[in-house]
């Protein structure tokens, strides 16, 4: 793995130190937990110790109030006033973005907060002498199709990103402005594309693809959910595990091994909604899936329907990227979850 409790004897390790933007979102909380002050990690191919990490986000919990590692604030605003949280860093990994049902409602709002301020993120890190890491979270989004130019059966390393949304736009221009950045040695570059994360726990969010987590976890809890598609619509998710291990993974690849600092797809797991359906009734029985109401959402549907349903990448078998779990497994994580809570 990436991450050990400990260096290897022999080797010599340096410390470093981290930025987590978004750090108190899902994923940002679950890599946060495995990139702990003292951990040795694998980055850019060399053991170093982490020994100092900043957590960045606009909302931090209550308990983190006074805790010095966590920083609230606009990022866009933190990057204008305190560039330095950023230029000391050997390592940025930049999860903080506005999701997709907000991007394509409001167009402003994505632009200010997705490209806008990645831009000034990268324009930041730029600025520095040391060339430090920006490990992106890019999305499975930035595919698309049209009637000309239908999406393939399956997404593969050569596909040629067409995204159908502003959120996968923006994403899409994020990625070859790091590439750039990359390709002229100001930054290293790793764009990691995630597809939709699920099971995730906590409220419904603004996301057109929230249902693809609502539709397991408010059953498994006791509440009612709604599924605002045809059951035979094929999507690609990444368990939790998948995508956290999958990010820390990113960064402990070397820059040679690496290659082109073009984006990655993620290793993602391909099910039908119907399926979905079934791994929630295999977990919670007939009960949990009869809170399920069937209601199909255009809007929602028209988004969602124009992604991915199946990826392969060659690229990330090469690199070592481990293959996601059964989507049926991610529903048991999170039944097991419930009942540690």
């Amino acid at each position: 793995m990436a991450d050990r409790a400990c260096p290897r004897r022999g080797t010599e390790t340096r410390v470093t130190s981290i930025v987590i933007t978004g750090a108190n979102g899902f994923i940002g909380r679950l890599l946060a937990a495995r990139l702990t002050v003292g951990a040795t990690v694998t980055i850019g191919g060399k053991d170093q110790i982490i020994g100092k990490r900043t957590l960045v986000d606009q909302h931090i919990p209550d308990a983190a109030s006074d805790d010095p590692e966590w920083i609230r604030g606009d990022l866009g605003a933190l990057i204008a006033d305190r560039p330095d949280i950023f230029t000391s860093a050997d390592v940025v990994v930049h999860l903080a973005s506005a999701v997709s049902g907000e991007c394509e409602a409001d167009l402003d709002l994505g632009l200010n907060a997705n490209l806008f301020t990645g831009i000034a993120l990268g324009r930041c890190l730029a600025a520095t002498s040391h060339r430090p890491m920006l490990l992106f979270s890019s999305s499975l989004a930035i595919y698309g199709g049209t009637p000309d130019m239908p999406l393939a059966e399956v997404i593969t390393d050569t596909t040629r990103p067409t995204p159908q949304s502003s959120y996968g736009a923006q994403k899409l221009m994020l990625e070859e402005f790091y590439a750039d950045l990359a390709r002229r040695g100001m930054i290293t570059s790793r764009s990691v594309r995630l597809m939709t994360v699920s099971v995730r726990p906590g409220k419904p969010n603004a996301a057109a693809s929230s249902f693809l987590s609502g539709m397991i976890r408010e059953p498994l809890q006791g509440e009612s959910a709604n599924v605002p598609v045809d059951t035979g619509l094929r999507v690609v998710l990444n368990s939790p595990a998948g995508a956290v291990g999958g990010l820390i993974h990113a960064m402990s690849i070397g820059d040679d091994a690496w290659g082109a600092p073009l984006g990655l797809n993620l290793p993602g797991i391909s099910v039908t909604v119907g399926e979905m359906v079934e791994a929630l009734r295999e977990v919670g029985g007939a009960e949990a899936v009869a809170r399920l109401s069937f209601a199909r959402d255009a809007a929602i549907e028209r988004i969602v329907t124009g992604w991915p349903t199946a990826a392969h990448s060659d690229r990330a078998a090469r690199l070592g990227f481990a293959a996601d779990k059964p989507f049926i497994e991610a529903v048991r994580d999170f039944a097991a979850s419930l009942e540690r809570n």
